[in-house]
């Protein structure tokens, strides 16, 4: 009788070890997943902002590929790179 209650006691302590571990071992899984969702969130917040910065620099850019492909954007070019001129212009140079 006395072992009987010894094994019952034994084993009811050993259930009670095992479900503790198992309690433990969700509590420090759920702790984990929560700081790696944290840090996931940042990083999302992070990739959305460098995604609307590229947005812009990329319409930047397919304005100026717009403006390039222009007469007005060729005369500028010519002007300040080439120094070209149209027949009835007269250039005017200060003294130094």
């Amino acid at each position: 009788m006395r072992q009987r209650r010894k094994r019952r006691r034994t084993s009811l302590y050993l259930v009670m070890l095992l479900v503790g571990i198992f309690l433990s071992t969700l509590v420090v899984q759920g702790v984990t997943l929560r700081a790696n969702c944290k840090k996931l969130a940042a990083q999302q917040t992070q990739l959305e902002e460098k995604k609307k910065s590229l947005t812009k620099e990329k319409e930047a850019i397919e304005e100026k590929q717009a403006y390039m492909q222009t007469d007005e954007y060729v005369e500028e070019i010519a002007r300040e790179k080439l120094g070209l001129l149209y027949n009835n212009e007269i250039i005017f140079k200060a003294q130094e």
